[in-house]
C-alpha cells in the first residue's frame, strides 16, 4: 500500500498554520512524522507530500496535491488541526467521495476511542481533496485553541490512532455507494475471496484479473485491500470480491 502524507502547512514563509494554544504546524509536524514512521514500520510504502517552500498558500497546495498525483498513493492523507473559539473541541475529518469517507469513519472511529468529541465526517471542497486522483481524507485531529482538547492530545497516540484507522478494517458503518465506480488493475493481480466465503470455496476461488478497468457498484477499504461489488456473478460465480490495493486503484464513473 502507498500512502501520500501531507503534513499540514510547514511551508513558511507563506504557509504557517493557526496559532492557538500550540501552533498548529508544531502540531501536525509531531503527528505526521510519527504516522510515516508507523506506516513505513508496518510495511507500507509511504510518500512525504509536505513542500520545503513555495512562492505563496496555492503553490504550496499544489505541489502537495502534485506529489501525490505523480507518485500514484493509493489513499492521500492530510494532517491538520482547527482553531475557533477558544471553547469548540473535537475531532472532525473531510472527504468527498464515498471510497474516502469510509476510509475517514475508519480513521475517526480510532481517534475517538482517545476521548475527543466526535464532529463527524464531513463533505468539504479543499483543494486537495478535489485535485488528487485517488481516495483522500483531511483530518482536523483536534482543536488547538482548546484546553480541554490540547490537554487530551498526545501526538503519539494520535498518530497511533490514525494508523489503526488506515490500516484496519473499515467502519461496518460506513457510507454506502450512491454512484458506480471503475476499479483500475495496475499490475496483474487476483481476486480473492471474504475470509467467510473462503470456507465454503474451493481450493481455486483465486481469479486472476489483467490490468485494465473494471465496473464495479460499490467499494469500501480493509486491511491494504479493496473489497469491491461486481456487477455480476462472471467472476468465480460471487459478486464480492477482494483485491490488493497496491496493484489496483477506484475512482468514481465519469
Amino acid at each position: 500500500m502507498k500512502f501520500g502524507i501531507d503534513i499540514g502547512h510547514n511551508c513558511p514563509p507563506h504557509d504557517t498554520g493557526a496559532t492557538g494554544i500550540k501552533q498548529e504546524d508544531v502540531l501536525t509536524k509531531a503527528v505526521g512524522t510519527r504516522l510515516i514512521q508507523k506506516l513505513k514500520a508496518a510495511g507500507h510504502t509511504v510518500i512525504d507530500c509536505t513542500p520545503t517552500s513555495a512562492s505563496n498558500i496555492n503553490d504550496s497546495l499544489r505541489q502537495r496535491v502534485n506529489k501525490a498525483n505523480v507518485n500514484n498513493v493509493n489513499v492521500f492523507v492530510s494532517i491538520h488541526f482547527n482553531k475557533f473559539n477558544t471553547k469548540v473541541n473535537g475531532t472532525e475529518i473531510f472527504a468527498i467521495s464515498n471510497t474516502s469517507k469510509g476510509i475517514a469513519q475508519s480513521v475517526l472511529k480510532e481517534i475517538l476511542k482517545l476521548g475527543f468529541n466526535d464532529r463527524k465526517v464531513k463533505n468539504s471542497g479543499f483543494f486537495v481533496l478535489k485535485n488528487t486522483q485517488m481516495p483522500a481524507i483531511l483530518i482536523e485531529c483536534c482543536f488547538c485553541d482548546s484546553t480541554d482538547d490540547m490537554n487530551r492530545f498526545d501526538a503519539e497516540k494520535m498518530a497511533e490512532a490514525i494508523k489503526d484507522g488506515l490500516i484496519g478494517e473499515s467502519d461496518d458503518d460506513a457510507p454506502k455507494s450512491d454512484k458506480d465506480y471503475i476499479l483500475e488493475i495496475t499490475t496483474q493481480t487476483v481476486l480473492k475471496p471474504s475470509t467467510e466465503q473462503a470456507s465454503e470455496l474451493p481450493k481455486d476461488s483465486l481469479i486472476d484479473i489483467e490490468p485494465g478497468s473494471y465496473p464495479i457498484l460499490d467499494v469500501r477499504f480493509e486491511e491494504n485491500h479493496y473489497w469491491v461489488k461486481w456487477p455480476d456473478k462472471s467472476k468465480g460465480n460471487r459478486d464480492e470480491h477482494f483485491v490488493f490495493a497496491g496493484y489496483s486503484k477506484v475512482k468514481e464513473k465519469d
